[in-house]
């Protein structure tokens, strides 16, 4: 889901268009982006998050991991919205078939 999301917004290493979104350092920058989505879902399917209805309290995680993990969320989910929002996103100029 999470490539899925950022192929069709253009956010993906692979597909980056020419200019800002295509220049190396901005194509590991949205490569990180996607693996902190995959680890942060990782890490709830593991166990320590709260939506499978676990029995007991996971264990093993402090509050740094819960930080490091919702403000990692938090960065993913603000390069989405603000890439839906922004008028000369790429996406925007991939046509009909784009979001």
């Amino acid at each position: 889901m999470v490539s899925t999301v950022q192929k069709a917004l253009k956010l993906d290493a692979g597909s980056a268009p020419d200019g800002p979104d295509g220049s190396k350092a901005v194509k590991k920058i949205l490569s990180g982006a996607t693996n902190i989505a995959v680890g942060v879902a990782e890490l709830r399917n593991q166990g320590f998050g709260s939506g499978h209805g676990q029995a007991s309290a996971p264990s093993g995680l402090g509050v740094r991991h819960a930080r490091l993990t919702v403000n990692a969320a938090v960065t993913w989910c603000e390069l989405i919205l603000d890439t839906l929002a922004d008028p000369a996103a790429p996406w925007r100029k991939a046509g009909p078939e784009g979001v």
